[in-house]
């Protein structure tokens, strides 16, 4: 008797904790986002910045109302994690959508050999970044992203130089959430990259 009430209690645990996880992920709060850093590496070895960004969004809805479905316990977090060789990941943390832009371009800054201040100072320059749309949309069978920032070098004060980086893309639509947060990771990382750090150093002189 005694066997078959272990075993029974056995099964009520598995299956509570089971339940449980289900519904949990169910009512995920957070989106992961995985950010892969391009190629190049220390070709501004040298230079120190301060990074700042503003928000500057005029429409601060990031999804449509379909796409909204697939995360309706989304709580505006999104946890960003660095792809690493070998397919390692490191997690760096749960950030608001500004400081998800600002800490994978911190990411990218560092890995190209530039230096990072955690303090503004009338000698090192600034690297600002403005968000100005962060849409993502699923529309029939397609998730697409319209993302538009700037990101500029301010020395003393004067602007010296200032690149936009504008961009849609679009990914068919797979099977479930985490499907959608590898869409939205892929686009992430697409757009994060393709601002040419290197150039914008070039036209400051710095």
């Amino acid at each position: 008797m005694y066997p078959k009430i272990v075993s029974l209690c056995l099964k009520m645990t598995i299956l509570l904790l089971v339940t449980t996880g289900c519904f949990s992920c169910a009512k995920k709060s957070y989106i992961d986002v995985d950010y892969r850093l391009p190629s190049a590496a220390d070709t501004l070895a040298g230079r120190t910045v301060f990074v700042e960004t503003r928000d500057l969004r005029n429409d601060t809805e990031i999804f449509n109302k379909r796409a909204k479905n697939k995360f309706k316990y989304f709580t505006g977090l999104f946890a960003l994690s660095l792809d690493m060789p070998d397919n390692q990941k490191a997690v760096l943390g749960a950030y608001e959508l500004p400081m998800l832009f600002e800490t994978a371009l911190k990411q990218r800054l560092k890995k190209l050999g530039v230096g990072v201040t955690g303090a503004p100072s009338p000698s090192v320059p600034v690297f600002q970044i403005k968000i100005n749309q962060f849409h993502i949309n699923l529309v029939g069978q397609k998730w697409k992203a319209d993302i538009s920032y700037e990101a500029s070098l301010s020395q003393d004060t004067q602007l010296v130089a200032r690149e936009m980086v504008t961009g849609s893309a679009e990914r068919l639509k797979v099977m479930g959430s985490g499907g959608a947060e590898k869409v939205i990771g892929d686009i992430f990382t697409e757009m994060i990259n393709r601002l040419n750090i290197e150039r914008l150093f070039q036209q400051a002189k710095l």
